[in-house]
Parts: structure tokens; sequence; C-alpha cells
């Protein structure tokens, strides 16, 4: 079975916000725990429980992000959380998929998770930060 899997790599994705980047760090580790899991052929139930876990905690990261963005005046406010709103929802909609003895649908969970977490963190985020940043946040 094929793993996906996201590899930290401080050069491309550190932003330079800490609360940012200790979030995005912790998403990825979530992301590939759920990964491994479905590689080693863990059963639909704790897949479930896993992407459950991973939902919540990016529901609580959308949340501080946009705070951040009302905050500090983030003019792309709208279209980030609209960005986030759709991961979320895709989300949800992929974790009803898993089903018991369905490992080609928990593969395509995984991979559209590492796909969806490395392209939120280099590109939405990576455009917040340099906003963020040039407001003095770190």
């Amino acid at each position: 079975m094929q793993k996906y899997y996201l590899a930290w790599d401080d050069s491309r994705h550190i932003l330079g916000i800490a609360s940012m980047d200790r979030q995005h760090r912790e998403l990825m580790d979530r992301v590939n725990d759920l990964a491994e899991a479905v590689a080693h052929g863990c059963d639909c139930e704790q897949a479930r429980l896993r992407m459950e876990s991973l939902i919540s905690f990016t529901q609580g990261h959308f949340v501080h992000e946009e705070s951040l963005m009302r905050e500090y005046g983030f003019p792309g406010l709208e279209t980030h959380a609209a960005e986030h709103e759709e991961v979320l929802r895709e989300a949800l909609t992929l974790m009803e998929a898993l089903s018991p003895g369905n490992a080609g649908r928990a593969i395509l969970v995984t991979a559209f998770l590492t796909d969806c977490a490395e392209n939120h963190i280099l590109n939405e985020d990576k455009e917040l930060a340099q906003y963020l940043l040039g407001k003095g946040l770190s």
C-alpha cells in the first residue's frame, strides 16, 4: 500500500509566525499519523478517529489564523476563510467515504490531506505570514 508523507523542512515551511509554525508542524504530524496508520492497514474506525482528531485540530488552527487576519486587517480574509471552509467541507466528505474494506478510499483520503496541508502552508499561509510579518507580528 502506498504511503503519503509530509516531511517538515524548516527552509520551506517556517513562515516566521511562531504560533502558525507550531500549528503547521502539528498539522503535518497529524496528517502523517493518519497516513502511517492507513499504510499499515489500520481498521476503518481507527482511521476515522484519527481523521476526526485531525479535522478538530484543523478547525482550531483555522480559527486562530482567521483571528489573526481580523486583528491585523488582512485584506484577503474573506477569500482565505472561504478556502478554509472548502478544505473542511472536503475533509468531512472524505471522512464519510472511509468505510470498512475500502483501503483505496483511505489512500485517496491521505493523498488529499497531504497535498492539502502542503499547499495550505506553502501558498495561502505564506502570503498571510508575509502580511503579518509586515505588521510586526512574529
